[in-house]
C-alpha cells in the first residue's frame, strides 16, 4: 500500500509516525486513520491546513460502541479536501470506558462541531472537554441513560416530571407553548 499512496498520505504519517495507530484505504482514494484521544486536536489541525489541499470541510461527526470490546467507544470524524476533491475519515479510540472524554474541536477547529458533538454526548456519554456548552441536545435532561450505548436497555420506560397539554403546540421560535390554531 505504501508505494501507490497520496502525497498527502505519505505526508502525515511522517509527521505523525507511531501516533497513527492505523491507517487503511476504506475506498478507493479514502483514508481512514485511527490514533489515540490525546492526539486528536493536533492531528485534525494538521489535516485542516495540508499545504497541498486542506481538509477544510467537517462534514460529520459521530461516535459508535463496540461493546464489549475495549477500547468501547470511538469518535468518527469525517472531512473533505474542497482542494482535493478527497474525503478522508479519523477515528479516535477512546480507552477510558466507564467516562469516556475527548477534547473538543468546536472552539477552535470547526465551530459547526458543537451540535454534532452535544449530539455524541446525549447519545453516547463521551464529554467533550472544553466545549462550552456541554448539556443534552436530542433528548429532556431529566433523560437517565444514552441510547445508543449498547447496554442501554430499550424497553425501558421513563416518566418526565414535565407534563405537557396535548392540546398545546411547541413554538420553536419563542421558546414556549401556544394555543392550536381553531379550525
Amino acid at each position: 500500500m505504501s508505494e501507490n499512496l497520496p502525497e498527502w498520505v505519505r505526508q502525515v504519517k511522517e509527521r505523525f509516525g507511531s501516533k497513527i495507530l492505523s491507517t487503511r484505504e476504506r475506498s478507493p482514494g479514502e483514508f481512514e486513520f485511527i490514533i489515540s484521544p490525546q492526539d486528536n486536536v493536533e492531528f485534525l489541525q494538521a489535516l485542516k491546513v495540508l499545504p497541498q489541499g486542506p481538509f477544510d470541510h467537517l462534514s460529520d461527526l459521530t461516535a459508535y460502541d463496540e461493546h464489549p470490546k475495549s477500547p468501547r467507544y470511538h469518535v468518527v470524524y469525517e472531512l473533505i479536501s474542497m482542494m482535493q476533491k478527497v474525503r478522508c475519515s479519523v477515528v479516535v479510540q477512546i480507552p477510558d470506558n466507564e467516562n469516556p472524554t475527548l477534547r473538543t474541536i468546536s472552539n477552535d477547529l470547526w465551530k459547526g462541531a458543537n451540535w454534532l458533538e452535544r449530539e455524541v454526548f446525549d447519545m453516547y456519554g463521551i464529554v467533550f472537554e472544553g466545549h462550552t456548552d456541554m448539556r443534552r441536545i436530542l433528548l429532556p435532561d431529566s433523560f437517565k441513560g444514552h441510547p445508543l450505548r449498547k447496554g442501554f436497555v430499550v424497553d425501558y420506560r421513563q416518566k418526565f416530571p414535565e407534563i405537557i397539554d396535548e392540546e398545546a403546540a411547541f413554538d420553536p421560535f419563542g421558546n414556549t407553548l401556544i394555543d392550536k390554531v381553531q379550525k
